[in-house]
């Protein structure tokens, strides 16, 4: 058995809501709206997929939404300062243009989201006996 048997679908459901936040963005683009809001929409669609894919299709989590999207959010908090701070690292500090830093920080930051939603977010062991 793998050791991360959740991945491929995390993978197929972040893949998805990104393509829905980029789809998203573009078509409010588009018909007018800002870049920088039709972005940030795009993003929050995106998140919201994306938290419900991860809930129902990867995890297949029974998890109540009370509890798993805080914990969600938070994820994606952490995930938004990791890929900052290793973009920032990167392309700043080492001095290595755009493309590259953002593909590392992008895989590095996918695994380590997928670690977290996996042990910490939609891990129903820490939520027993809690209400």
């Amino acid at each position: 058995m793998t050791r991360h048997p959740y991945l491929p679908r995390f993978l197929l459901s972040g893949g998805a809501a990104t393509l829905l936040h980029w789809s998203s963005m573009a078509a409010l683009v588009y018909s007018g709206m800002a870049a920088e809001a039709a972005t940030a929409t795009g993003a929050t669609v995106g998140l919201v997929a994306n938290y419900l894919a991860q809930h129902r299709f990867t995890f297949c989590s029974r998890l109540p939404h009370r509890r798993a999207f805080p914990r969600y959010l938070a994820s994606a908090l952490l995930g938004w300062l990791l890929n900052l701070a290793c973009f920032a690292l990167l392309h700043t500090w080492l001095d290595r243009g755009v493309i590259a830093p953002q593909l590392i920080a992008t895989a590095s930051v996918t695994f380590v989201n997928y670690l977290v939603a996996e042990k910490v977010v939609f891990n129903e062991k820490q939520t027993r006996g809690t209400y």
